[in-house]
């Protein structure tokens, strides 16, 4: 079908992402999405980066395909084309399929009206897109309201919040059994659980890898599903080469992905690799400045390459705009913690023990703060032990946390204890054990070094 002039009243150009979406009535990332994996037709404004329009009669006949068609036609180059991200080889040849199975479907309609019969080279083309062609499911409005939904709650990496996302990316699986999105978002809400909510991550991690390989055999060129994937087998198996490997498949397949250079970045920080990091995490900042999780862990991530004050003034920053968001303050009881700041470690994990609803945080902070108040850093540290000790032998601990004071007041032996304790336990803090500041003075010791072999070897066995 040839489209109507521009001037016709039936076709009217429409500017802006804005107004693209409001079409559907949907926002603004909701059309960038379609646009980029269902092929809705946005042109590009030549010369103008960022410029977008379309054509109403083009949505139109989008919106009532049962398969998205590829734009009517091409947009024009424009002089930024070499920096914008290149269509991934999957996209390209979903393109490339559906202009063969219009052409071919033309084919078939008018040989079948004729009577003519259909070339054997026509023939094998069809057989050949139709058992080659990816599949991209497009979902209800009610599964995908339910989605965006889920997403919503996911970005706000609360506890509560993250129960919330799983409420809405279950209904919309029980809505849409196909939906693949669905079920990355629910992968990724379990990543993220141990670390936000109070599921252990003995039970998270599972139900994190389970939908995540649910979402892949529904569609295995969603990224979300490989970056989900790759988090939990980083921190949930310590398949340290199969989890970066995910990583590395999701950024493949989009490497525009913020949450894949983020989950990338943050499983480099964890074996040592700061250079590496530091770039990933800058990538992610850049493609999502306004995500506080990025921001973060991009501090943490500066300060363990060198730029401590930077890194502890932009945590404070974050903190003053979200005051009730976890990861600065105990971003920040950590730093304070390793430069001896203690009166702000004490503050910090005060705040941090109120926001996860830690009670065992919150007498650790309580028993550093009567230590400290009797005047000395080892009367501190102690006080912090004896608690730390009591918690870990009652099983209500790995004993990381435990190592790490033992470490600092010398008591080698208990901390290379606990940490062996920590890795029976499969408590993912010990693949940092090697980059950790806290425990250097036990760099030499022997049992230490054949602990950091064996967590290595651990970690990257096949």
């Amino acid at each position: 079908m040839s489209r109507p002039p521009a001037n016709s009243p039936e076709n009217r150009r429409i500017d802006s992402w804005k107004e693209i979406a409001a079409f559907f009535g949907r926002d603004e990332r909701t059309a960038k999405r379609w646009e980029k994996e269902r092929g809705l037709p946005v042109h590009r404004l030549p010369g103008e980066r960022g410029g977008v329009f379309a054509w109403s009669h083009e949505l139109l006949e989008w919106l009532n395909s049962s398969v998205s068609p590829a734009p009517l036609s091409p947009p024009a180059p424009t002089p930024d084309s070499k920096i914008e991200k290149a269509p991934s080889r999957s996209r390209n040849w979903l393109d490339r399929s559906v202009v063969w199975t219009a052409a071919a479907t033309f084919v078939l309609v008018g040989a079948l009206v004729t009577g003519v019969a259909i070339p054997g080279k026509i023939r094998s083309s069809i057989a050949s897109v139709r058992a080659s062609a990816p599949f991209h499911h497009i979902p209800d409005r009610e599964a995908e309201q339910l989605y965006l939904k889920g997403r919503y709650y996911w970005s706000r990496r609360t506890s509560e919040s993250l129960n919330l996302a799983v409420d809405a990316f279950t209904q919309a699986v029980v809505h849409d059994s196909n939906y693949a999105q669905a079920y990355a978002g629910l992968a990724e809400c379990y990543d993220l659980m141990p670390e936000y909510g109070s599921l252990p991550a003995s039970e998270a991690f599972p139900r994190a890898i389970s939908a995540a390989h649910k979402a892949i055999a529904l569609d295995d060129s969603l990224g979300e599903a490989h970056r989900a994937l790759g988090f939990a087998l980083f921190y949930g198996e310590w398949k340290v080469p199969a989890g970066l490997e995910e990583y590395q498949r999701a950024l493949a397949l989009d490497s525009r992905d913020e949450e894949a250079h983020h989950w990338y970045a943050t499983s480099l920080l964890a074996l040592g690799r700061m250079t590496e990091a530091r770039a990933e995490i800058d990538r992610a900042q850049q493609l999502n400045p306004a995500s506080r999780s990025i921001l973060c862990d991009q501090a943490l991530i500066h300060f363990f390459t060198g730029e401590q004050a930077a890194a502890v003034a932009k945590l404070v920053e974050i903190e003053q705009a979200e005051p009730e968001f976890l990861s600065a303050p105990r971003y920040l009881a950590y730093a304070a913690f390793t430069r001896k700041d203690y009166h702000t470690f004490i503050e910090q994990s005060k705040r941090s023990a109120t926001l996860s609803g830690s009670n065992q945080l919150l007498k650790v902070a309580e028993a550093a703060e009567r230590g400290l108040n009797a005047g000395s850093e080892h009367g501190m540290l102690e006080a912090m032990r004896i608690v730390q000790r009591s918690y870990f032998e009652r099983g209500q601990s790995s004993g990381f946390d435990l190592a790490r004071t033992c470490a600092l007041l010398g008591r080698n032996q208990d901390a290379i204890a606990a940490l062996n304790a920590a890795m029976a336990a499969h408590d993912y803090s010990v693949l940092g054990t090697s980059m950790d500041p806290n425990f250097n003075s036990l760099s030499g010791d022997p049992a230490f070094q054949d602990l950091v072999r064996r967590i290595t070897e651990r970690a990257y066995q096949a």
